[in-house]
């Protein structure tokens, strides 16, 4: 049965509930919004916010309720059905919660409102019912965000609650506008349909039209920026643009009604306003066409209205004069440029410049660009000078030589500099460029960056120091491919220093070599001065930057050399001031022409061809270059200054060019090349100059193959000497092979000096004999036998085929001399033209390399020819090992195999060879032992290597030179017998082949132009040059060279110093200068060989050889009247029979036919005598 509780009967209101409280059965409790009725008996949680989780259990829902809590704050615990704020909405706890942010994952939407939040801000956060206007609209938020705009979320965040505008003014390019704005843009209203920058409200995607309408903007004005709708007064009218985006189109001249409409007209004549005005019928009504600019002509459009065009406008000429304006066009002379500079700077391709009659000061240099011709008016009326001040070039001294970078390369610097490469000096560590004024000025202490644009390759390289040159001192002219200057006058520049000093430094000599530092090519011939060292000691090779050749030998220990260039060496000039020059960065395909043009200085240089401005652009490149400008009559006066050189393998063609008061008129250096017709060198230091060759060049090498001997032409008997054939000294026993047979010497190879250890070569006063008998007496003297000298030289190692007019230089060393084996050095600081040269076919000869010494024998001095024959030992390839131990005295050994060994063959075991005498069976042979003179008999054991040697055979070669005990290779007359698999003998020496050379080349005889007196050595070494330098002056005149200057030249007076006639060529070898000249005494020259002086009609003949093939008489004495006979002939006619004047008897005839008498004399005495007996 039920138990009650009379006293529980009824609920026990308890209040609010409390913490760590202890609570019965039927307690009632409010917990939020809502009260419980208690299940269980217990004591309640401490902490409320863990009610749900365990205490709920113990309770029953009583009653259900609301409770209004206001706004949501953080951190507060939040109970079920606790009604709570946020932002315009109320919501509902559904589950207990606390927390940091709003969430409504515990809640649910009880009541929505509307809160209205002004204008749309990017910063506020917005909840759902935030009213906001953005543009011309409204809208209402449908979710928390920040940052998100109504326009751009539709749907997501926001619902659109009206549309509207939203009136913003005038349109602006930097405004962002929303859907709604309104903004007027000229005179039209248009409304934003989305979100836009700078997008203009004639877009019809992001605007609409609202109202096209009228905006008045005042008087028109070019700069201004005109809409549609715009109106403007211009004149007496009025307009509205019908254009967007309207700016500098006249609406007077808007005769298309392209821009414009008329909106009222005024009085036609209103529209005219300056003097010169013209009324005409436009598009849009009634237009002013003002003035034309001067020169300008009235003609008709394509569209049909008239309007001004350009007269006498040619593209792409341009003109210069001294009323004109860089700002101009220059098109035309009324719209000329007034600068050259400035047209340059513009002209483009096939253009030509007309630079008008006036004086022109130029900020230098000027570049003309490729197929650009520059024409003045005429040669004395359009001057173009060096402005005063600075020019763009700049000359930068560098800590580290520039490495591989081509001239017309753009350099840039570490502080933003650019510049121009076109020059340097020979180091390239003092270096030129062309500033790009675009850029920062270059500076010291900067490093080069960047060339063409790609990182420098070489070392980090420093600027030391900068200078900028004066436009006097700069280059005014740089000459592109197939450009042209006329008529022209060019004056401003100074600067040239005639070559003095060249370097100096610590050094020493030994001998004929000296060693220092800083050699360059242009060293040689500069003279050396210094403590002990002998005077005229001159540099005639530069071997390197440390080594040079020189002319005497001595010994001179380390001291300060001074090098002195002499004057007229231009190459150690200093070089400023230059009128002409190429462009470094053009290759030349046609050389640009120098036409009809004069330069004036004092201390100027005229031009400058320098082929190694273009050393870029090699032969055989993708863009060679010619390397050359043609001049034609071109006038250079410069007072001390130098008029033309041609340098670095350049060439230059000169016709009718003058040159007056130069310290040289002409200079071809290094290789440089010049053609000149019609030429002059008037007054000034020297005329004509040639010296060097191009360094770039690889010469010919070769070897002096020989000496000579001298013989008394009287002593000579028999059928001659012949070439090929070879002569012994009857005295001294030396022998040698002839290369070259002439009238009184012989050219021969030394086969031997003569006998072992005491030949000394041919000697004073000796009989020779050839091999066909022929036989002579030698001079009485040392120079009977000497090195070659003369016009012939034999020479080995030169190609077949090569052309003649190389120039040949003899490298100073040191050599057999010919008499008595005197050494001598065969230094000779002139080299030599050649004139002719044949080539003689290998014949055989060869070099065979041996070790000397072998088979127990010693090294030995060893004479040429045939006297000492060559025994050959072959090597057959087989070997064997000893099968027993051998004694000195034993005379059959036992092998492990005789296959290859044979009877007269040779066993070598060690350095002793056995002959063998029988081969007795497959393991034994009977020997002979220490064979031949080998290595003495020995002792062996059991298993030394026997090798097998052939029978020995004397070689049909011949030793052609002789051998010192020290030589590893022999000079043999065929090399073919010859292999690397033998042993030799010469005399008691055995020597092992190691290798066999045939000589691939033969001998040429080599013929000079002109007479070489130094003597070369027997083996000297030479060099051949083709591209020597050399100028070509035919119908040249010489006016007085050598009175030098203005100051001395006294014109038109007498000069104060005289001429020098040495002074009109100069050649410095091999160097070379052509010409035919005239001079102011009347001298008619063809180079040095041939004179005319017509003042006296005397001529003068100097040459080796003269051809008068085809002369019919010679007539000699006959000056004035007709005195002396005629010459047709001369006879050999050994009787004389003729008897005539017009005939004149050789040297052979005349000995003959006095033989012949003597003899007939002597038979008729004897005669006479026998019958005067008999009476």
């Amino acid at each position: 049965m039920a138990d009650f509780r009379l006293g529980r009967l009824k609920f026990n209101w308890r209040g609010d509930w409390a913490a760590a409280t202890a609570y019965v059965i039927d307690d009632i409790v409010k917990f939020g919004a809502n009260t419980y009725v208690c299940t269980t008996n217990h004591t309640s949680v401490a902490d409320e916010t863990t009610w749900y989780a365990t205490d709920l259990a113990k309770w029953s829902l009583h009653t259900e309720g609301v409770v209004s809590r206001g706004n949501w704050t953080s951190g507060v615990y939040y109970k079920i059905n606790d009604i709570i704020n946020y932002g315009n909405t109320q919501y509902r706890v559904t589950t207990g919660f606390s927390t940091n942010t709003f969430d409504t994952t515990y809640l649910t939407e009880y009541l929505r409102g509307f809160q209205y939040e002004d204008s749309w801000d990017s910063a506020t956060e917005y909840q759902p019912g935030d009213f906001v206007t953005y543009g011309g609209y409204s809208y209402v938020a449908t979710s928390i965000h920040t940052n998100k705009i109504p326009s751009d979320y539709l749907a997501a965040d926001w619902d659109v609650v009206t549309t509207g505008f939203d009136t913003v003014g005038t349109y602006n390019t930097t405004t962002a506008y929303k859907a709604g704005d309104v903004v007027q843009f000229g005179g039209y209203a248009y409304v934003a349909e989305g979100n836009s920058t700078n997008v203009h409200p004639t877009t019809t995607t992001d605007w609409n039209l609202i109202v096209p309408g009228i905006r008045w903007t005042g008087t028109y004005a070019t700069s201004t920026v005109y809409e549609l709708g715009d109106a403007v007064s211009r004149n007496s009218n009025s307009y509205i643009s019908v254009a967007s985006t309207n700016t500098g189109n006249d609406p007077a001249t808007d005769s298309l009604g392209t821009y414009w409409n008329s909106l009222t007209q005024g009085a036609e004549t209103n529209v005219l306003t300056t003097g010169g005005d013209i009324l005409i019928q436009g598009g849009a009504g009634a237009a002013r066409l003002p003035v034309g600019a001067g020169g300008s002509v009235l003609a008709v459009s394509g569209a049909g209205y008239p309007e001004w065009q350009s007269n006498n406008v040619t593209d792409p000429v341009y003109y210069v004069t001294e009323e004109g304006s860089d700002t101009n066009t220059g098109e035309n002379i009324s719209n000329s440029f007034a600068t050259l500079g400035k047209a340059l700077s513009v002209v483009s391709s096939n253009g030509t410049i007309y630079v008008k009659a006036g004086t022109y000061n130029e900020v230098l240099p000027l570049t003309v660009p490729a197929e650009v011709t520059v024409v003045g008016d005429n040669i004395r009326t359009t001057k173009i000078k060096a402005a005063s001040g600075n020019s763009n070039i700049w000359t930068l001294n560098l800590d580290a030589n520039l490495q591989n970078v081509a001239f017309g390369a753009v350099i840039a610097f570490s502080n933003g500099a650019r510049g121009t490469y076109i020059d340097s000096n020979a180091h390239e560590n003092v270096i030129d460029v062309i500033r790009d004024v675009n850029y920062a000025a270059p500076t010291t202490a900067t490093t080069i960056s960047t060339i063409d644009g790609a990182s420098y390759s070489g070392p980090t390289t420093t600027v030391s120091a900068v200078v900028n040159a004066t436009n006097a001192h700069s280059k005014m002219f740089l000459m592109s491919d197939k450009t042209m200057l006329k008529d022209l006058q060019m004056e401003g520049l100074t600067g040239y220093t005639a070559a003095g000093q060249a370097h100096q430094a610590s050094g020493s000599i030994s001998g004929t070599t000296l060693t220092t530092t800083g050699l360059i090519d242009d060293f040689v011939g500069t003279t050396i001065t210094g403590s002990g060292v002998s005077a005229n000691t001159k540099i005639v090779n530069v071997l390197n930057a440390t080594t040079a050749e020189i002319n005497i030998s001595q010994t001179v220990s380390s001291t300060t050399l001074t090098l002195t260039a002499p004057p007229q060496d231009i190459n150690n000039a200093h070089i400023k001031g230059v009128y002409v020059s190429l462009n470094p960065a053009s290759p030349i395909t046609k050389s640009p022409y120098i036409s009809q043009c004069s330069a004036f200085s004092t201390g100027g240089v005229g031009a400058i061809v320098d082929g190694r401005l273009h050393r870029a652009f090699p032969v055989g490149s993708a863009t060679p270059s010619n390397k050359s400008i043609v001049f034609d009559s071109f006038t250079n006066i410069h007072d001390e200054g130098v008029s033309f050189w041609v340098t670095n393998n350049a060439a230059a063609e000169f016709v009718s060019c003058f040159s007056y008061y130069s310290h040289i008129s002409y200079a071809a250096t290094r290789g440089g090349r010049i053609r000149s017709l019609a030429g002059n060198s008037s007054w000034g230091t020297y005329g004509l100059v040639s010296s060097g060759y191009n360094f770039d060049e690889t010469p010919v090498t070769g070897t002096i193959e020989g000496l000579q001997v001298k013989m008394d032409p009287s002593t000579i008997s028999g059928v001659g000497f012949n070439e090929g054939g070879r002569f012994i000294g009857q005295t001294s026993g030396a022998e040698g092979y002839i290369n070259s047979s002439q009238a009184d010497k012989l050219i021969y190879h030394l086969v031997t000096a003569g006998p072992l250890g005491v030949g000394t070569g041919f000697s004073v006063g000796e009989t020779i004999r050839a091999d066909n008998g022929t036989t002579a007496q030698l001079l009485l003297n040392t120079d009977c036998n000497t090195g070659i000298n003369g016009f012939t030289f034999p020479m080995s190692g030169l190609p077949a085929g090569m052309e003649d007019g190389g120039s040949v230089e003899f490298i100073t060393g040191s050599g057999n001399g010919g008499f008595n084996n005197q050494t001598i050095t065969g230094a000779d600081e002139f080299t030599y033209v050649v004139s002719n040269i044949s080539y003689r076919a290998p014949d055989g000869r060869g070099s065979v390399a041996v070790n000397r010494g072998q088979l127990g024998s010693v090294a030995a001095g060893h004479t040429g020819g045939a006297v000492n024959g060559i025994t050959i030992y072959p090597e057959s390839g087989n070997t064997a090992t000893l099968l027993s131990s051998v004694a000195p005295g034993d005379t059959t050994i036992f092998v492990s195999s005789t296959t290859g060994f044979a009877s007269g063959g040779f066993v070598k075991v060690a350095n002793e060879l056995m002959k063998i005498s029988t081969v007795v069976s497959s393991t034994q042979l009977d020997v002979t032992r220490s064979s031949d003179g080998s290595g003495s008999a020995g002792s062996y054991n059991n298993g030394a290597p026997a090798v097998s040697i052939g029978s020995s055979t004397v070689a049909s070669a011949e030793l052609f030179r002789d051998r010192t005990n020290s030589d590893s290779e022999l000079r043999v007359t065929d090399s073919s017998v010859f292999a690397d698999t033998q042993f030799l003998k010469i005399d008691s020496e055995f020597m092992d082949v190691t290798s066999v050379t045939a000589d691939t080349l033969g001998t040429s005889i080599v013929v000079f132009a002109e007479e070489k007196s130094a003597k070369a050595y027997d083996g000297q070494s030479v060099k051949i040059r083709f591209l020597y330098s050399q100028g070509r002056f035919t119908g040249h005149d010489f006016l007085q060279v050598g009175t030098g200057g203005t100051t001395t030249t006294n014109w038109p007076g007498t000069p104060t110093q005289d001429p020098v006639q040495t002074q009109e060529v100069v050649e410095d070898f091999p160097g070379r200068v052509f010409y035919v000249s005239a001079d102011s005494n009347g001298n008619f020259r063809v180079g040095k060989y041939f004179k005319v002086n017509q003042a006296t009609g005397s001529a003068t003949l100097n040459a080796s050889a003269f051809d008068l093939s085809g002369l019919t008489s010679l007539r000699l004495g006959s000056i004035g009247a007709q005195l002396g006979a005629q010459i047709n002939e001369f006879s050999t006619d050994t009787t004389l029979s003729q008897n005539s004047n017009e005939k004149v008897p050789t040297q052979a005839a005349v000995k003959a036919y006095i033989d012949n008498k003597a003899i007939t004399t002597k038979k008729e005495v004897g005669r006479d005598a026998f019958f005067y007996g008999m009476s």
